[in-house]
């Protein structure tokens, strides 16, 4: 804005610059082409001839002065005396363009929110939610987070004003944004609150909170014990995850799983369908671990992988054998009971 000022400024003088010069040429032209004639008697004080300097010093009188000269004459000055006034007059007109566009200038605005933030925001029971709410202008206001259904004030600024503590108010200095941060949302948080800035009068907006029971599920056992040089296969689902479709990730102890996390790797998932695959190619001891399947809006699960040689993958094959056999033969054992018991009666 300073710039154009600046250039309306060096435009208004090149203008006068020019006006003046063709006001000097005109005052000029009209007395060469008219010069006074040396045996006429000389004029009295009040009867002189204006110059250029009272031509624009005196615009009325220059004018009733003109009449009274030689047709040529009185166009030059009545020229020179028009351009005065449009020169007058541009100088007003500029003036009151500055002093307009000058008019609150340096004046901040009131505070207003922004509307580009999420006001339905969906998490699932145990998730953490976050409310986004930006307020441009705020000065030495203060943002406010209150709950609706019992007008409690959560926090102020970034302090918080409530037993439960998992309830945090998030700010970054010198932005625009102030979250709501909800830490293991529980079905009691769904329903509205207010972000709310201390004006006079106070202005807020609300934002809903909507509470889910959604959890995702790896489509195996607990553990799993997976011979070395062989491949890792998983397969997650989150039939009950909110919304048209779901975002899926993995995880291996808390880092995320992708392809630059080493070669052999392939995740396939379907956001509509809600399934995810993780597919690990020739698995070493180090791929041992805890793998996790978390999807939007909802609980991870988790599984743990044991990368075991050939013959420890034998003799697990046999214990778990051998654990399921036991089973079997008890059953076995209590049917002949059975069976025997009814055939004495």
């Amino acid at each position: 804005m300073l710039l154009e000022y600046v250039m309306m400024l060096l435009v208004f003088g090149l203008t006068t610059t020019v006006e003046r010069s063709q006001i000097d040429a005109l005052a000029f032209e009209g007395t060469t082409r008219h010069p006074p004639h040396h045996h006429h008697p000389p004029l009295q004080s009040n009867q002189l001839t204006p110059t250029a300097h009272q031509i624009s010093t005196h615009n009325l009188e220059s004018l009733s002065v003109a009449r009274r000269m030689q047709p040529s004459s009185s166009s030059a000055l009545l020229s020179a005396t028009s351009a005065e006034s449009l020169t007058s007059f541009s100088k007003l007109e500029l003036s009151n363009a500055i002093l307009d566009s000058f008019d609150g200038v340096g004046v901040s605005g009131e505070p207003q929110f922004e509307n580009t933030t999420e006001r339905e925001v969906i998490a699932a029971v145990g998730t953490t939610a976050r409310l986004h709410c930006r307020v441009r202008n705020l000065g030495d206001r203060a943002v406010s987070w209150i709950r609706k259904r019992d007008l409690h004030i959560l926090t102020i600024g970034i302090m918080t004003y409530t037993n439960d503590q998992r309830f945090l108010a998030r700010h970054i200095d010198n932005s625009d944004e102030w979250v709501l941060k909800v830490v293991s949302v529980q079905p009691r948080d769904a329903g509205i609150y207010e972000c709310q800035v201390s004006t006079e009068p106070k202005i807020s907006k609300a934002y809903k909170l909507m509470v889910v029971t959604s959890k995702a599920q790896i489509l195996s056992n607990r553990e799993l014990f997976i011979q070395s040089g062989s491949d890792i296969n998983l397969t997650c689902i989150a039939p009950q995850a909110p919304g048209p479709y779901t975002h899926m990730m993995w995880y291996k102890d808390s880092e995320l799983i992708n392809d630059s996390t080493r070669g052999g790797i392939r995740v396939v998932s379907e956001q509509q369908m809600k399934t995810s695959n993780l597919v690990i190619s020739r698995v070493l001891h180090r791929d041992s671990g805890n793998y996790t399947c978390a999807a939007d809006n909802s609980n991870s699960d988790s599984v743990f992988v044991h990368i075991i040689k050939s013959e420890q993958h034998a003799a697990m094959q046999h214990e778990l054998a051998t654990q399921m056999q036991t089973p079997r033969l008890l059953l076995v054992l209590l049917t002949f009971l059975y069976l025997f018991e009814r055939s004495i009666k």
